[in-house]
């Protein structure tokens, strides 16, 4: 469970602040005036944080490229999927990797 302390607190003992969080494995949250300001946390939790950033940004931009296809090709209807992304203007290995998963979200189906 994760520790609280006062900004003061956190100030006056960083090093125990870190060492804490270090040993239990877990996050110190840092208060100000009452409310929390800002968290320390063990750095493979912060490796695992950034992971996740990552995969959502990778995932917003399928949706956005999945929405782009679907208005290219309610516009020209005789087009395959790869011509859609192609036309889009995007390159040859974003391509091929979003017919992958287009192909894969489709077998889950």
């Amino acid at each position: 469970m994760p520790k609280t302390v006062s900004s003061t607190e956190a100030q006056n003992n960083f090093g125990a602040v870190l060492q804490w969080a270090e040993k239990e494995k877990d996050e110190v949250i840092i208060e100000r005036r009452g409310k929390p300001s800002a968290v320390v946390m063990p750095y493979t939790s912060y490796e695992q944080v950034l992971e996740l950033r990552q995969q959502e940004k990778k995932r917003r931009a399928l949706e956005a490229l999945r929405a782009l296809r679907k208005q290219v090709q309610a516009q020209t209807q005789a087009l395959s999927a790869k011509e859609a992304y192609e036309i889009a203007g995007f390159g040859q290995e974003v391509v091929e990797e979003t017919l992958k998963s287009d192909e894969a979200l489709q077998n889950e189906a």
